[in-house]
């Protein structure tokens, strides 16, 4: 079999993949005869992985895969018996209650022709616009702010600008953790070109980390940040007069405002919460730089003035006339490998397709092109809205494809509710085990990545080929056939496709029919419109707007260098944030200081993980890192909460008595009055409830994007009285326990555990074969811990082995796990007493398996060796750094680790100083411990 190219399955950045058959020089995926690695000729990548993409072949041995349709019961239907009963229980549904009660819940893991039919069934022929997407989570106030500023949702820059521009601001972006490929190229920018990077986050992250101005600001002060740059911009007369006099509309509010703000840049500074020192180095930075490119995520976009802050930043670079220039301008970091597909077919609520409204000439073009006579004709409702409908019996029957969001819309525990109350609800997965697929009344068996064919759009509006290359499992469906079955059911004509390529065609063949009528819109895929079935199979990675055959292909492209923009004037938009700046910045702070107990909880990711884990939680590799939910938090918040580090805490709104639980981890790179805990863990992993338990629903009013960062929340201790790691057999319904989290190993599952009530803990598995002992431990990580120790046997057989402490159980689990099964005898049981006295170390780097262990002997034996060759004061840190990191390979490889693997490298090193001859410690600080700029072999 000839390799396929194809695109992984995770973030924005869409990189390529070259997937082969049976190359023995790349590690295969066990069980399938595969192998993977990053496609050197893709455009995004050029080759690169991250350690996700690097494991996705892992990630097809699902625990539980779905194989064919089922009802809730665990009855199995054929597909055209299931495609049929959803048909006719949406027609009576619309009979009875009306159109706009039922509705379609999409995801940007879906490929765009899935998207497209999805739209074109609820909008063209359910005359319903209640179709949104969980786009809508991370990416609408994007989406909304360059709307009201250019006119379209279109992303104007490309990938090539973070490598030509003079500046790089990341505002509100992780891209370390979050895009570490695109990181790995902006780093290389910095390295080759002298970028400076810019970091504004609250949190000093492995991003900031990294960065040559790290701008901690107090959470919520972004706009203020920028709406204060675009008048300090006009005070020292940095504006392109030219280009706002002719290319632009609504400057003079924008600027009177703006320069109210940036009047007093102390009292600015000490609004934004940073140094007035550094607030006027960045606006130097900015403002003296002819290439300027600023980034952001969703540290920007999931707030209540999302799109407000947004447009500030953009009127920014508008100011000075940016907009499409190369190495310059705004650039939306895309979080999902085809959230930008979703939105150019209208998945989103409040658009029809390709870029429409609902204006009555778009809505007849729509009907005209789709022969249905009447199209949606106002929006519909957006995801929180969609829920809240459900919630109130509004909306009675609803369709969920590829997406969990019982797990990832705020409130969470209402969402399930409303989902569990609904009349019927259809889930298309390709596993039953997500918080959502279990609350489904059909489940249908979806084809995952793998197994799939279409086409995503990435970050940079390149268009590439998701390409199957194994057969799909049972009777797995594409979701755009499933969708057009349930369509053809239902009466409707125009669903009659025979392949993805057919349903490409007339998507490519509407942006061109659009584009003819609405020539000021810069989506146009008419180019594409025309392709064979042979042409579209062998599609190279394209970037749009491609107006013709012989642009595909093409890459480094800009939109609006020419300075026209799509809306009725043809200049972009000058937009003034709705409120005042201070009134935006004031409304987590002012609840704050009502509620005196109470601290802002930032809602965010673990570097390994993705959405809500359905694709990555079984993996071992990527869940070593962070085997547990946690809560991190500065050092001098345990007291005032009554915390413990790697303690449990009680996470509970600020409004209600929703909660969630996690374990505390200290993290002092955190400010005082902020906690940050990840948004991926569910009951499918853990006993405790996901992060979104604990958040509420207030959104964005433009973009209707939810708030999740920052929010109030209440932290309680939770009194554990004993915890601790069981291996092998295990009752997950065992009484009194409080704490469960499952986490997947190499050679099976471990289950960590913790229990209210010693008695119950003492009781949890106890049988008559059983051997149950205690012990004292002082190892490294257990100091002097007395661990409780059961072995449950059969037939002499180890089956289960549970270790339960009053305090943290810090042990080697793979090592533990690989002694079930064994014959229980003197030999093991000294085996287990030495592991545990042997304790347990960190992982540090996912892609190569490097602990926090192996560095300290790496590090220490570089140390050793530099000094015995040149002596102490000549062994520079930066030195011993690259050494272990090109011995080990850690945080060389993705790159996603280096500031952990630099931080523990430096732990270390300081230790080695300690225990060095005749060093003053004062001397090894300023002198020895300096980072010098040193290539080592």
């Amino acid at each position: 079999m000839a390799d396929i190219q194809s695109s992984c399955a995770y973030c924005g950045v869409g990189c390529g993949l070259t997937i082969s058959h049976n190359a023995s020089q790349i590690q295969v995926a066990p069980n399938l005869p595969f192998s993977l690695k990053g496609d050197s000729s893709h455009p995004a990548n050029f080759g690169h992985l991250c350690a996700k993409g690097d494991k996705l072949l892992l990630s097809l041995n699902q625990p539980n895969t779905l194989r064919y349709p089922k009802l809730r019961s665990g009855k199995p239907l054929e597909w055209d018996v299931a495609t049929q009963l959803i048909a006719d229980k949406f027609q009576q549904t619309i009979k009875q209650y009306g159109p706009d009660s039922v509705a379609l819940y999409l995801s940007g893991q879906l490929l765009t022709e899935d998207y497209y039919v999805a739209n074109k069934f609820a909008k063209g022929y359910l005359k319903n616009a209640n179709v949104d997407t969980n786009s809508r989570l991370c990416m609408s106030s994007a989406v909304s702010a360059m709307q009201r500023a250019f006119g379209e949702d279109v992303v104007p820059g490309c990938y090539q600008d973070f490598e030509q521009a003079e500046v790089i601001v990341l505002i509100g972006a992780n891209t370390a953790w979050t895009h570490p490929v695109l990181f790995q190229r902006i780093l290389a920018a910095k390295q080759t070109n002298g970028c400076k990077l810019v970091v504004i986050d609250p949190i000093c992250t492995a991003t900031a980390k990294q960065a040559d101005l790290h701008l901690a600001v107090s959470p919520g002060a972004d706009l203020s940040l920028f709406v204060g740059l675009l008048g300090y911009l006009a005070d020292n007369h940095c504006l392109n007069q030219e280009y706002i006099q002719h290319h632009t509309e609504g400057f003079e509010t924008v600027v009177d405002n703006a320069q109210r703000v940036s009047g007093c840049l102390a009292a600015l500074a000490e609004t934004v919460g940073v140094s007035q020192v550094d607030l006027k180095a960045f606006y130097h930075l900015f403002s003296s730089s002819k290439k300027v490119l600023t980034a952001s995520c969703q540290g920007v976009n999931q707030s209540v003035i999302g799109t407000d802050t947004t447009n500030a930043i953009i009127n920014c670079h508008l100011a000075l006339g940016q907009i499409g220039q190369a190495g310059a301008g705004f650039f939306s970091l895309t979080g999902q490998p085809n959230a930008m597909g979703g939105r150019e077919v209208g998945g989103l609520a409040t658009q029809l397709a390709s870029h429409m409204g609902f204006s009555e000439q778009e809505q007849t073009l729509l009907a005209d092109f789709w022969q249905c006579g009447q199209v949606a004709t106002q929006p519909g409702l957006a995801a929180v809205e969609m829920f809240d409908a459900l919630a109130k019996g509004k909306i009675k029957a609803i369709w969920i494809l590829g997406t969990n969001p019982v797990v990832s819309l705020p409130e969470s525990d209402k969402v399930a509710k409303a989902l569990a109350d609904c009349p019927f609800v259809v889930v298309s997965e390709v596993s039953p085990d997500s918080d959502t697929a279990k609350l489904a009344d059909v489940l249908l068996p979806a084809q995952g990545w793998s197994e799939k064919c279409g086409t995503v759009t990435n970050s940079e509006r390149t268009i590439s080929r998701q390409r199957g290359f194994i057969a799909a499992k049972g009777q797995a469906k594409p979701d755009w056939w499933a969708l057009s079955q349930v369509a053809i059911n239902m009466g409707f004509s125009g669903f009659e496709y025979q392949d993805n390529a057919a349903i490409f065609s007339e998507f490519a063949l509407l942006s061109q029919t659009v584009k003819q009528a609405f020539p000021h819109k810069r989506f146009n895929l008419g180019g594409l419109a025309g392709l064979t079935k042979a042409q579209y199979d062998n599609l190279p990675p394209t970037q749009w707007p491609v107006a013709s055959q012989q642009q595909i292909g093409q890459q480094h492209q800009r939109v609006f260098t020419d300075a026209q923009f799509s809306t009725a004037s043809g200049k972009a938009q000058f937009i003034t944030p709705a409120k005042t700046v201070e009134g935006a910045n004031r409304h987590n702070v002012d609840s704050l200081q009502r509620k005196p107990l109470t601290v802002l909880l930032n809602s965010g990711r673990s570097r390994d993980q993705w959405h809500t884990m359905t694709r990555t939680g079984h993996i071992a590799s990527l869940r070593a890192n962070v085997p547990e939910p946690t809560l991190s938090l500065h050092s001098s918040l345990l007291k005032p909460f009554e915390l413990v580090a790697a303690g449990l805490v009680k996470i509970q709104s600020a409004t209600d008595s929703a909660f969630t639980l996690a374990r505390v981890v200290v993290d002092d790179d955190l400010p005082l009055n902020l906690a940050n805990m990840p948004m991926h863990w569910s009951q499918q992993f853990s006993l405790a409830n996901g992060v979104n338990q604990a958040i509420d629903s207030r959104f964005d009013p433009v973009s209707k994007q939810p708030g999740f960062k920052c929010q109030p929340v209440r932290l309680l201790p939770a009194e554990l009285a004993l915890q601790g790691v069981v291996f092998g057999e295990h009752d997950a319904l065992a009484q009194g326990l409080i704490w469960q989290v499952a986490q997947t190993l190499t050679t099976g599952i471990c289950y960590h555990l913790g229990f209210a009530h010693q008695q119950d803990g003492f009781a949890y598995q106890a049988s008559p074969f059983s051997l149950q002992w205690t012990v004292m431990v002082d190892a490294q990580t257990l100091k002097n811990q007395q661990l409780h120790i059961q072995c449950n046997t059969d037939k002499g057989r180890l089956i289960a082995l549970k270790i339960l402490s009053n305090q943290t159980v810090n042990i080697a689990l793979e090592t533990m796990n690989a002694l079930i099964g064994q014959t229980l005898d003197t030999k093991l049981l000294n085996q287990l007493h030495q592991q545990l006295k042997a304790g347990n170390s960190p992982l540090i780097c996912s892609c190569t398996g490097v602990t926090d262990a192996r560095i300290s002997d790496e590090v220490n034996r570089q140390f050793n060796q530099k000094m015995l060759l040149h002596g102490v004061k000549q062994v520079h840190f930066q030195q011993v750094l690259d050494a272990t990191q090109s011995s080990l390979g850690c945080g060389r490889k993705c790159g996603s680790c280096h500031s952990e693997v630099s931080k523990c490298a430096k732990k270390h090193w300081e230790e080695a100083l300690t225990f060095a001859p005749s060093i003053d410690e004062s001397e090894a600080e300023h002198e020895y411990a300096k980072p010098v700029k040193e290539d080592v072999a």
